[in-house]
Order: C-alpha cells, then sequence, then structure tokens
C-alpha cells in the first residue's frame, strides 16, 4: 500500500489526471466522424487511449472523497495516517483504504466506482465484501448509486458482516 502524505497534494494529483484524460479525449474526438468507418475508428481509438484510466481515476477520486468523509464522521479531530491502493492492486488482506490512529488499524474499507449491479459488478461485490469482512479496523463499503447501496446493503446484512456501506 501506499501512504497517503496529504490528503490535499493527493487531490490535485488526481485532479491533473482527470485533465489529463479529458484533453486526451478531446484531442481523439476533436473532428465529428463523416461516416461510420470513421467513427468506429475514433471510438476503437477512444477507447484504447482512455479505457483504464477512466475507471481507475475515478477509483483514485472516489478513495479519497471517502478519507475525507472518515476524517470528518468516524476519525473528527484524530491524527490519521492514510494508506492506499489507488489502482485497485491490493493484495488480499489490503483493502482499498487503511486508515492508521497511532499506529493501530482503525479503518479498513473498499471503494467501487460501479455504477450498477448487474452481472459481474454484483459476483465482484460479492467477494469483495467477503474479503473486507476480514480486514482489521472498523469496515466500510463505499459505492457511488443509489442501486450499488441497496444491494451492497442486501448482500451486508444476508452475509450478517460488520461492514458499514456509504454512499459517496
Amino acid at each position: 500500500m501506499e501512504r497517503i502524505v496529504d490528503l490535499n497534494i493527493a487531490e490535485v494529483q488526481v485532479f491533473q489526471k482527470v485533465k489529463e484524460l479529458i484533453a486526451t479525449s478531446r484531442t481523439i474526438v476533436a473532428e465529428e466522424p463523416p461516416n461510420l468507418k470513421f467513427g468506429i475508428e475514433t471510438l476503437k481509438q477512444l477507447r484504447r487511449a482512455i479505457y483504464e484510466d477512466l475507471n481507475q481515476i475515478q477509483h483514485e477520486g472516489m478513495i479519497l472523497r471517502a478519507a475525507r468523509l472518515l476524517e470528518s464522521s468516524e476519525l473528527t479531530g484524530q491524527e490519521v495516517e492514510w494508506y492506499w491502493n489507488p489502482r485497485q492492486t491490493g493484495t488480499a488482506d489490503e483493502p482499498d483504504l487503511r486508515g492508521l490512529v497511532a499506529g493501530r488499524i482503525v479503518v479498513s474499507a473498499e471503494i467501487t466506482a460501479s455504477e450498477s449491479p448487474k452481472g459481474t459488478i454484483d459476483q465482484r461485490m460479492g467477494t469483495t465484501l467477503e474479503k473486507l469482512s476480514k480486514l482489521p479496523g472498523k469496515t466500510f463499503y463505499f459505492v457511488c448509486t443509489d442501486s450499488m447501496e441497496k444491494r451492497a446493503r442486501t448482500k451486508v446484512k444476508q452475509a450478517g458482516y460488520q461492514i458499514e456501506v456509504r454512499r459517496t
């Protein structure tokens, strides 16, 4: 896991990535496609250039929002040391976001930027919640839509997990 030395600096860095991704997109779609063939080729270029970053940057931004929310609610007034896996690269014992106070893990959180709990996303949610249920500290699952929140709450309740589901 990487240490987030300063949330403000991390937010500036993620915002820079957002601007770069948008600039790349604008370059690729600068012109109106004259025909279907050109339009499809433009979409292919766009997908190649931004697909992975499109999800990962949203994930990074949500992790930082989650840290801010936790600092202003659960951890008010405490000196929190944050660690993250911004690119969803954590191991089985690492969450997307971990908070330590005085060297003790007090928060483990998983974050998803997925908007709809269908198919693979629903299956992945179950696996993620199971993993999260075994991690130390108070556990949180952050989502970004009503449908994801409802589905996560249902899965948490059915499994009997002590995980708090929150929408950012």
